[in-house]
């Protein structure tokens, strides 16, 4: 339904100003985000490319990317996408630092079941954003 919801959203956007918008972007991230706690991780990578591809200063975007990458086993990639950010404020998550949303991502990730060997036994042991 969220993946329908966003091809109406680029439709509609396209028509309006002839490409894909904020709004598309948003969403294709908020997709990527929803497809991770769903456990469809190739989608969640998919629409996180999707958005990173559309805008690529949106470091959210980029924590959905790395998170689907490490639980599709990808984890190299995924660590070279965790640790290209480091000391980089993320603006639509507060300007807390992307050191500290990865944690917290990871900390979710965890209370919803979602469990990873990155992950470390608690967020102060987060290994792989490191």
């Amino acid at each position: 339904m969220q993946r329908k919801l966003v091809r109406e959203i680029e439709k509609a956007e396209r028509a309006a100003a002839g490409k894909s918008g904020e709004k598309t972007e948003n969403d294709l991230g908020n997709l990527a985000e929803h497809a991770l706690y769903v456990r469809k991780f190739s989608k969640a990578l998919t629409a996180a490319e999707r958005a990173h591809a559309l805008v690529l200063d949106l470091l959210w975007i980029d924590s959905n990317r790395a998170h689907a990458l490490l639980f599709l086993g990808r984890r190299v990639e995924a660590r070279a996408l965790y640790l290209a950010h480091r000391g980089k404020q993320i603006p639509e998550n507060d300007n807390k630092f992307w050191e500290d949303v990865i944690d917290e991502d990871f900390d979710a990730l965890r209370a919803a079941g979602i469990e990873h060997t990155a992950f470390g036994a608690s967020s102060s042991t987060h290994s792989i954003a490191k």
